[in-house]
């Protein structure tokens, strides 16, 4: 299964990248230019859903962790919402639980 963006919603106060499948070596280049593209509108807030992604590996977080760069140098933050266990545990083993802003709605991310 490949990395699906299912849709990017662009609203006043930020873009909604809502995402399913992997984000694997495969489909990382994919997801990470996807990504580029939408920190080029300068959103004041990215927010990417993640409750359907079933993995997640190297490439990927590499990819989140570049795409959190280039949005904070934009002055802008990036929210990571309701990774499911799989992803979440991936975060938390690599302690980057503590460096991404996760919400665990779309509603508490745009409070934050």
């Amino acid at each position: 299964m490949s990395v699906i963006i299912k849709e990017v919603d662009r609203r006043d106060y930020g873009t909604i990248v809502r995402l399913t499948g992997e984000i694997d070596l495969h489909h990382s280049p994919d997801f990470h230019q996807a990504l580029v593209t939408e920190c080029a509108r300068n959103p004041a807030k990215l927010i990417i859903e993640m409750s359907d992604v079933q993995y997640i590996d190297s490439s990927g977080v590499g990819s989140l962790v570049e795409i959190y760069r280039r949005v904070k140098k934009g002055g802008n933050r990036m929210i990571l919402v309701a990774p499911g266990p799989r992803v979440a545990g991936v975060l938390e083993i690599t302690k980057l639980d503590q460096f991404f802003t996760i919400a665990s709605t779309e509603d508490e991310a745009f409070q934050l």
